[in-house]
């Protein structure tokens, strides 16, 4: 079974997104008519859920020629390791040796994370990845926001927000949001952050798997009505802790 975090390459623009924004990424250049391609890509697989610092994709050829031919493939598989925007290796062939010593060469040292206790924020763990590249942007809804201040325009890059946009509720306080994933995700954490905490969330409620859902739904619910109910502390909210 494919990795759930192997990332098969559709268009250019996805590939070249993930290199600006991840630290590592490494790219398997394989074609469907080549067996050494099937023979390594459970190696491929297993190398991506074990290292979760390293952003792995998958091109293929015949689909993404000018991909291809931008990095100069001219054999399957190839793999191709890109550091900070730039390419510093690649090897050639099914070697399930070779390709296991380039992805450990070139992966990023995962930090150890703190314990928490009590209500504390423990931060990621090292195996953690952000779930927003995985987000299915063309799904993703938020009921009663200001159209001048939305949902979309702190996800739509797929990246955490670093920049001046942020969601506003508009009739009311309340929001109803909505975050339909590509592909099954578990979610360990999440990190809500605003500059002005007082202005930020109270109280949320998560629920999952309800692609139909209204406020009447949720707004009397209580657990296990739905799935979690969260009193978010400010400080929280101020300095960006992540809610476990």
């Amino acid at each position: 079974m494919s990795s759930p975090f192997l990332r098969q390459i559709n268009k250019e623009s996805e590939l070249n997104q993930l290199i600006d924004t991840k630290p590592v990424v490494v790219i398997d250049f394989h074609a469907a008519w080549c067996g050494p391609c099937h023979t390594i890509a459970p190696i491929y697989s297993q190398l991506a859920d074990e290292f979760k610092t390293v952003t792995f994709t998958k091109v293929d050829v015949d689909k993404l020629q000018p991909v291809a031919k931008k990095f100069h493939v001219q054999a399957m598989p190839t793999f191709v390791v890109i550091k900070d925007r730039t390419e510093v290796e690649r090897l050639k062939g099914a070697d399930p040796r070779g390709l296991r010593a380039l992805v450990v060469k070139h992966a990023p040292k995962a930090e150890a994370s703190s314990e928490a206790s009590g209500s504390g924020d423990a931060g990621p763990a090292p195996s953690d990845v952000s779930l927003l590249e995985y987000l299915d942007l063309s799904q993703v809804n938020c009921l009663n926001e200001n159209s001048e201040h939305t949902l979309k325009s702190i996800v739509q890059n797929k990246v955490r927000n670093s920049g001046t946009a942020y969601l506003e509720s508009d009739a009311d306080e309340q929001l109803l949001i909505s975050l339909p994933f590509n592909q099954v995700v578990r979610i360990r954490s999440i990190v809500i952050h605003t500059k002005e905490a007082q202005k930020g969330p109270k109280d949320i409620k998560l629920d999952i798997n309800k692609p139909a859902i209204g406020f009447e739904d949720v707004e009397d619910a209580k657990e296990p009505t739905v799935v979690q109910e969260i009193a978010l502390p400010e400080d929280f909210v101020a300095e960006g802790k992540h809610i476990h």
